[in-house]
């Protein structure tokens, strides 16, 4: 808590009292950076009225270390502040001159604190801070001036301490962020520069499909991150990262003394490393490495690299990349379950991302050797003989091996009897998508592409020429062909003029290359000179080394005995549709895409596992890998719960874990599933699992710390495979789904004011109706106004427009809807008002819809016929809810109501079989038969879909007494449905509720119930 001082001072300078003058606030300003615990060194002195130095009688407020503070008593006049930062960019200009590094400018008034950073365009804001006069205001302030001035020492990484000082939101990453950009923006147009950023955009393509898109300011993030990891590897191994070590940035960035110190593949020039290319470049390297030397690295207790992508990657790029990271604690218990004998496993986590997994495995295999008194420098030697880890995602991947490191610790590696260490986490396809042969048959040489997005494209793209290609022989021993390739390398920076035979004939002496090779590696040598002869050269080493480990891991003699990590969730529609065919080859192959689903309502996850297991595990290996909660549950995932994956990959599942009760911070429920490699004796994966439940629901914690609050119960799933579901109900083919009437804002309107004249007969006046609840880029698009033909303004009903038993007063939208059908596009010309509104509407969609989708605004409303299949409309339809934790259904018996696809619906023969089939499906009978056949959201079962269906619901017969009887009693539930006022009543789940609560209080549910069980007798089921 700051002191009483400093808090006082705090308060004077939100106050904006007017009475006080410049020279007041700069007092407290100065009282606030000296009193404030800043730990400010001996370079950070705090100054008042500092001269410029430029020979005018300018003067700086206050100024402390690199950085300027500038001080106006009110800055909420726009004019005020403009001039204000135009002095402030003069001053910093002139500093950054005169000192040859960054210098920043903040300018305040006390309440509000702006940060601006110097471009060649001129100042640009970079962060910002209102305050108050609260305690915590005094606290938030100090923490935001420490991230900029970069002041404590010795500062434990923490989570907390990371995304404070590190995180996305500190302004000490927007203005690193900012420079960063900046320097990219000089760097772009070099040619090396170019291709690391296109081989970084293929590999993430690769790992991503039609999610990833090649922005720049994701480059500049990814950058930054691996530029900050790097510098965290030089920490943790007791370097002196500060101005006052003897690091030079180029050491840091490209792991020189890491080589001198024998641990190879650590920190290496790799894609990100171009910033030492430009001007500037190596000076923001040294203050980056600035910030990282205040924490102490020298004893680490969490996967900190993870914490610190999830910061500076935003959220929601994060989200729809798919990328989340397992938690601390799930992964501790996933390596203690699966990796029982850590001296004599070899481990793999063929996913490893930032090297969750890895840390733990590390860990126990380094505890595992003290235990059994084995020396420190001989645990070091064994653990990288023992836990691997591979990864598509170039960031990942220096995560993951500053992560070893941090698991290896700074007192092993600083063992005075430490051999050479070689981290073993590598830049790799493990899915193996673009190799098309069989890897365990016969060829004799591999390749890795230099051509353009292959995979992901579907072919062309020619980037560079040829392939790399190497002989199969100079995989067997995988250092060695790390060697091979440096050494390729080297020969061919040395700008011999040669013929590239007579070059690499030492080298190929050197490494005892067999007489058939010797023509492929000299062909490869001369392709690796050419790509230097354009500038393109660089990284090829690196690449190569890194691409070859798959397949070095999946010969015979060097598959893992455990593979565990969490494979990535790649939705097969977020596919490129060269990824598409080749997982549905691969899939089709191994009898993962059984029934008559296809591959639309699957992802990557399943097919990662079969050829994780395929292609690196051992006969008899054990294997553990976090799931959606799907795989174990789903239709789509029979295949794979079978256990034969065609050929003679097979595994026998043991029982699962359930961790929908478990925090874990995914965006959807998951699981764990586990198993041995068996060929030839597969074993279904069980129903019977293993639940996990928590009291905390904070997924950032340590087992240790979190064990306590953990309880696991054995469950019984309800499977859904052929051999396990109810006869369906002859319902289910004449239900279908409402219309895709999305984007919203382009279609549904609310009524404008009417000229004092009037629009004339059949037109009104109508404009967008937006809400808050509208996502990028729809939420940023123009409202638009125009005045319509009624016939085309109809009435649409929503899930938000239905309570049991009865419609609320439906939306309206804007549709090109003739009696007949809908209008085709020359027939909307037709009509002056629709033709007026549409024109906007369509060309607002083609310029804001996903690049990919070449569909018209037309197309995208009538997507599989769900709105022509409305038209013309039955006087008699029953709807339900699509999705919920419960069902709600009513009878609309009016034929102009469009429907949504948050609805499904039915047209019936009268009003009986319409309100008999409104009971049954607002009855909890029928609700907890379905329930087990949802799919489960992080807020329960997410989907009914027709899942309803499911429940054996027989065709309306009048000549039965209970069906009459049900359709009686639902006429009594839309009477009471009906009186209830629900006018104030915002929420619509509120409004379900309330009607819900009435039935129960009225025992009209109850009575319900009682005949719904008489027309619909229990079904059985059986586990698997």
């Amino acid at each position: 808590m700051p002191s009483d001082a400093v808090l006082d001072a705090v308060a004077r300078l939100a106050a904006r009292d007017m009475t006080r003058t410049e020279a007041d606030l700069q007092a407290d300003i100065y009282l606030l950076l000296t009193s404030g615990s800043l730990a400010l060194d001996s370079a950070q002195v705090v100054r008042l009225e500092v001269p410029t130095g430029d020979g005018t009688r300018r003067r700086l407020d206050v100024e402390v270390g690199h950085c300027v503070i500038e001080v106006k008593k009110d800055l909420r006049n726009a004019g005020v502040r403009r001039d204000a930062e135009q002095q402030l960019a003069g001053y910093v200009a002139t500093q950054s001159q005169r000192l040859g590094t960054r210098y920043v400018g903040i300018l305040t008034d006390g309440t509000d604190w702006y940060l601006y950073n110097s471009t060649p365009a001129g100042l640009m804001q970079v962060a910002s801070l209102s305050v108050g006069a609260a305690a915590t205001d005094a606290e938030r302030l100090l923490v935001w001036l420490e991230a900029i001035l970069a002041t404590q020492e010795a500062v434990r990484p923490t989570p907390e301490a990371i995304q404070r000082r590190l995180g996305a939101s500190s302004p000490a990453h927007l203005l690193d962020h900012a420079s960063l950009a900046l320097l990219y923006e000089q760097a772009s147009s070099i040619p090396e520069v170019e291709l690391k950023r296109q081989l970084w955009s293929k590999l993430l393509r690769t790992a991503f499909g039609k999610a990833f898109s090649d922005d720049q300011r994701l480059f500049v993030d990814h950058t930054l991150l691996v530029l900050t990891a790097e510098i965290i590897a030089h920490a943790v191994v007791g370097f002196d990262v500060s101005t006052t070590g003897d690091l030079t940035p180029a050491a840091l960035a490209q792991g020189v003394v890491f080589s001198g110190a024998q641990i190879h593949g650590a920190v290496e020039a790799d894609f990100f490393d171009w910033v030492l290319h430009v001007e500037g470049g190596p000076e923001f390297v040294r203050q980056l490495a600035d910030r990282v030397a205040r924490f102490d690295w020298s004893h680490v207790e969490h996967d900190v690299l993870k914490v610190l992508y999830e910061e500076v990657i935003p959220q929601e790029d994060r989200a729809s990349l798919g990328e989340y990271y397992t938690p601390d604690w799930l992964a501790d218990r996933v390596v203690a379950s699966t990796v029982t004998d850590p001296l004599n496993q070899r481990v793999l986590d063929p996913s490893c991302g930032s090297g969750t997994f890895l840390f733990h495995a590390v860990r126990a295999y380094l505890t595992a050797s003290d235990n059994a008194g084995v020396a420190s420098a001989a645990a070091v030697a064994g653990v990288a003989q023992k836990v691997y880890g591979i990864d598509i995602h170039p960031v990942a991947v220096t995560l993951a091996r500053v992560t070893y490191l941090l698991a290896i610790g700074r007192d092993r590696l600083s063992d005075p009897d430490r051999g050479p260490l070689s981290i073993p986490v590598y830049l790799g396809d493990s899915v193996q998508w673009e190799q098309r042969r069989d890897l365990l048959g016969g060829v004799n040489e591999v390749r890795i592409s230099t051509t353009g997005d292959e995979l992901v494209e579907g072919g062309g793209g020619l980037l560079f020429g040829d392939d790399l290609v190497f002989p199969r022989r100079v995989l067997q021993d995988a250092g060695n062909f790390d060697r091979l390739v440096n050494a390729m390398a080297e020969k061919v920076l040395s700008r011999s003029t040669r013929r590239s035979a007579d070059l690499i004939a030492p080298v190929l002496r050197q490494f005892g290359i067999h007489p058939d090779d010797a023509s492929i590696i000299t062909n490869t040598f001369d392709t690796m000179r050419r790509l230097h002869a354009v500038g393109r050269d660089h990284i090829w080493g690196y690449y190569a080394r890194n691409l070859i480990r798959p397949l070095w891991l999946s010969e015979l003699d060097q598959q893992v005995d455990v593979l565990i990590g969490n494979p990535p969730w790649l939705r097969y529609s977020k596919m490129t549709a060269a990824m598409q065919d080749r997982y549905k080859d691969l899939s089709r192959e191994r009898g993962l895409l059984t029934g008559r689903l296809g591959a639309s309502g699957r992802d990557l996850s399943t097919l990662f596992v079969v050829r994780a297991v395929e292609l690196y595990l051992k006969p008899s290996g054990r294997f553990a890998f976090v799931m959606p909660h799907g795989t174990l549950t789903r239709k789509p995932h029979d295949g794979f719960r079978s256990g034969r994956w065609g050929g003679d990959v097979a595994v026998q599942f043991a029982e699962p874990w359930d961790l929908t009760r478990a925090p874990t911070g995914f965006p959807m429920v998951s699981c764990v599933i586990r198993g041995r490699s068996r060929p030839n004796t597969p074993r279904r994966l069980p129903a019977n699992a293993l639940a996990w439940s928590s009291r905390s629901r904070n997924p950032n914690m340590t087992w240790e710390t979190a064990k306590d609050g953990f309880t696991t119960i054995p469950v019984v799933l309800s499977v859904l495979d052929d051999d396990n579901l109810p006869p369906a109900s002859p319902y289910k083919r004449r239900f279908r789904q409402g219309a895709v009437l999305a984007p919203r804002a382009l279609l549904f309107v609310e009524e404008a004011p009417s000229s004092p004249i009037g629009f004339g007969a059949g037109r009104i006046a109508v404009r967008a109706r937006r809400t808050a609840f509208e996502k990028a880029p729809w939420k940023g698009v123009q409202t638009i106004h125009s005045t319509v033909e009624r016939a085309f303004v109809r009435p649409v009903h929503l899930g938000e427009t239905l309570v049991p038993f009865r419609m609320l007063d439906p939306l309206r939208a804007v549709l090109p809807i003739g009696p007949k059908g809908i209008l085709e596009a020359g027939r909307i010309e037709d009509y002056p008002g629709l033709e007026s509104w549409w024109k906007e509407a369509e060309e607002t969609w083609q310029a804001h819809k996903v690049e990919s989708d070449d569909s018209s605004l037309l197309q995208r409303i009538n997507f599989h016929s769900q709105l022509s299949a409305q038209v013309p409309a039955g006087s008699h339809r029953v709807v339900y809810s699509k999705a919920g934790n419960s069902i709600a259904a009513a009878r609309l018996n009016e034929s102009q109501s469009i429907i949504d696809h948050k609805l499904y619906w039915a047209a019936v023969s009268g009003v009986e079989e319409a309100r008999y089939l409104v009971s049954i499906l607002n009855s909890t009978m029928v609700l907890e038969r379905v329930r087990p056949l949802q799919a489960l959201g992080l807020f329960g079962g997410r989907d009914i879909d027709k899942n309803v269906f499911a429940v054996p619901i027989p065709s309306y017969d009048a000549s039965d007494k209970d069906h009459r009887e049900l359709a009686s009693l639902s006429l009594e539930a839309e009477t009471l449905a009906t009186g209830i006022d629900l006018t104030a009543v915002a929420d619509f789940k509120r409004a379900r509720r309330i009607v819900r609560q009435e039935l129960v209080r009225s025992r009209l549910a109850e009575r319900i119930d009682e005949a719904v069980a008489r027309v619909i007798p229990p079904v059985e089921t059986t586990a698997e």
